[in-house]
C-alpha cells in the first residue's frame, strides 16, 4: 500500500487556524445522546500553526486552544477559547513572533535567538481538572488556571509555590521556573495527582517529581539527577512505583543555546539502549534496567502483577519521529505499535507487541490507572498504511492481544476519551468521545461511540473546523 497524497492535503486542511470563538448548541446529525452521559469534555491542542504570515516550524508550537463540550441530558453546548498566556497576549499585541519555541526560532537570524533560553509556554498539550481547578498544561513550563465554565485564562499557576526552582543561583537565573509536564496521573484509590518535569542543567538533567493531594495541595517537589539530556513526554504510575523510559534521544545543547537551531532540529539518536528508571511511588529511591533502543511518546497505563513484575504498555517507535510529514518521503515516517513491557523484580525486561495495527494517543478506563487494565483505546490505522495519519479508532484487548478496528477514512480521527457508563460493571462498558475532521464539510464532528464495539451512538456537528489537538479529559457531573 502506498502513501496517499490526498491524506496529506486533508491533514493540512484539518490544521487550518481557528479564527472564531463560539458559544453554541451543537446540532445532532446522527443517533441519540445516551441519557447517562452527563458532564463536560475538555480538549486541548494547537489552534493555529502560523502567526501573522509566519508559519510555525512544528506541530508542537501552535497556540493552545481549548474545546469545551457540555453534556446536560438535553444536548451538547460547545465553547472554544484560546489560552491567553502572557506570551500569546504579547505576540497578539506585537502582531509578530517574539519568543522561541520547540520548532521555531524568532525570525531575524542568529542575533535574535542567541542565548534566548526563555521559550514560549504555548499551554497546548493537555488539560486536567484536579482539586477544583481546570489547568491547561505544557510540559516545559507552568500550567495555566482556566475558568471551567467560560474558559477565561485566570492565572499562571505555581501550585502554591512548588514550581519555583530551588536550585543554585545560576540555575535560578537560567530557569527560575520548574517544568510541570502535560501527562499527570491521578490515582483512583487515593485521589492524588502525580506528575514530573524534566529540567536541563547543562550536561545533566534533573527529573522533578510532584505529588498533589486530592484537595489540590502540592507537596514539595523531589529531584533525581540524571546524566546527560533526555526528552521524556510521559510516564507510568503503578501501585508502588513511577516508571520513566529514558530513550536514547538527546538535544545538541550548544547549537540550541547559541540560537543556531530550535530544539527539535537539534534532536538526535544517540548510541545505546533505552534505560528504564523505576522510582518509588513516594520518595526518590530508584533502580535502573534496560531494554532495546526505541522512542515512546505515550503510555496508556502500567501496573504490578501478583509476582511483583511491572507491566507497562506503550506505543513503541524505532526512533524519534518526524512530526512534519511529507508525502515525498514516506520512508521517514516511524510507526508506533502498542507494546507490552514486563519488568521483573530482578531487572530483566521482556517486550511483546500487542497488535499489528499502528496506534497512538491511547486511553484506558480512568479508574484503572495504576491497576490492571484489560482494554486500551487509541487512534489507529490498518496494517500496511504508509501515510502517517490516523483515520480510525482502535480497541486492543491487552490480555488476549485481540484488536477491534474501525476505519472512518478519509475522515481524520482525534484522541478518544473513555467515559464509564453509570452503573456499568464491565471495564469496557462506556462511551468513547472523539473529534473527527470531516473534509467533505470542512468541519469537525464530535462522535459518541460504544466503547465495546466502536459503533456510533451519536454524532454532532461543530460550526467550524478545529485542529484535532492532542489530549483531553472528561469531568463527570456534578463535579463539572
Amino acid at each position: 500500500m502506498t502513501a496517499a497524497p490526498e491524506l496529506y492535503e486533508i491533514y493540512e486542511r484539518s490544521n487550518e487556524a481557528v479564527t472564531q470563538e463560539f458559544d453554541v448548541r451543537l446540532p445532532l446529525v446522527e443517533g441519540a445522546l445516551p441519557e447517562g452521559l452527563r458532564g463536560v469534555l475538555f480538549r486541548n491542542g494547537p489552534g493555529r500553526l502560523e502567526l501573522y504570515g509566519h508559519r510555525y516550524g512544528h506541530l508542537f508550537d501552535g497556540d493552545g486552544h481549548i474545546n469545551r463540550f457540555a453534556f446536560d441530558g438535553r444536548g451538547v453546548t460547545y465553547r472554544n477559547r484560546y489560552v491567553r498566556t502572557r506570551e500569546f497576549l504579547a505576540e497578539e499585541s506585537a502582531r509578530r513572533i517574539l519568543f522561541r519555541n520547540f520548532g521555531t526560532n524568532i525570525p531575524g537570524g542568529l542575533l535574535k535567538n542567541l542565548l534566548r533560553t526563555r521559550f514560549k509556554n504555548v499551554a497546548n498539550t493537555s488539560v486536567v481538572h484536579h482539586g477544583g481547578k481546570l489547568l491547561a498544561l505544557w510540559e516545559a513550563g507552568w500550567p495555566h488556571h482556566l475558568d471551567a465554565d467560560n474558559l477565561d485564562t485566570l492565572a499562571r499557576d505555581d501550585l502554591g509555590g512548588s514550581l519555583h526552582n530551588p536550585g543554585s543561583l545560576v540555575e535560578r537565573l537560567v530557569a527560575p521556573e520548574l517544568p510541570f509536564s502535560a501527562h499527570p496521573r491521578v490515582c483512583p484509590t487515593t485521589g492524588e495527582l502525580f506528575n514530573f518535569g524534566l529540567a536541563a542543567t547543562g550536561t545533566r538533567s534533573r527529573l522533578c517529581l510532584y505529588r498533589v493531594d486530592a484537595g489540590g495541595r502540592a507537596a514539595a517537589p523531589e529531584f533525581i539527577d540524571l546524566p546527560g539530556g533526555y526528552f521524556i513526554h510521559d510516564f507510568v504510575l503503578t501501585a508502588r512505583h513511577r516508571v520513566f523510559f529514558l530513550t536514547p534521544t538527546a538535544f545538541d545543547l550548544p547549537r540550541m543555546l547559541l540560537g543556531l537551531s530550535p530544539p527539535v532540529q537539534t534532536m538526535r539518536q544517540v548510541p545505546g539502549p533505552t534505560q528504564i528508571l523505576v522510582v518509588d511511588r513516594h520518595g526518590t529511591g530508584h533502580r535502573r534496567t534496560e531494554t532495546s533502543a526505541c522512542f515512546i511518546f505515550h503510555f496508556p497505563n502500567g501496573y504490578e502483577d501478583a509476582s511483583g513484575t511491572i507491566v507497562v504498555d506503550g506505543y513503541r517507535m524505532e526512533r524519534f519521529p518526524d512530526l512534519n510529514p511529507r508525502p515525498d518521503r514516506p520512508e521517514e515516517h516511524v510507526k508506533p505499535y502498542l507494546t507490552r513491557y514486563r519488568i521483573d523484580p530482578g531487572g530483566s525486561v521482556r517486550e511483546d507487541p500487542l497488535t499489528d495495527h499502528t496506534g497512538e494517543l491511547g486511553t484506558i478506563r480512568p479508574d484503572r490507572i495504576s491497576l490492571h487494565h484489560r482494554y486500551a483505546w487509541s487512534i489507529g490505522s490498518a496494517p500496511g498504511r504508509k501515510a502517517p495519519f490516523s483515520t480510525g479508532l482502535l480497541k486492543v484487548d491487552c490480555d488476549r492481544t485481540a484488536t477491534t478496528f474501525r476505519d472512518f477514512g478519509p475522515d481524520l480521527t482525534g484522541e478518544p476519551v473513555f467515559v464509564p457508563r453509570p452503573g456499568g460493571s464491565d471495564e469496557d462498558d462506556g462511551w468513547l468521545l472523539s473529534l473527527h475532521y470531516v473534509d467533505a464539510e470542512r468541519a469537525c464532528h464530535l462522535l459518541v461511540l460504544d466503547a465495546r464495539d466502536l459503533a456510533t451512538v451519536a454524532r454532532l456537528r461543530l460550526p467550524h473546523a478545529t485542529p484535532l489537538g492532542f489530549h483531553g479529559t472528561f469531568v463527570a457531573a456534578p463535579a463539572a
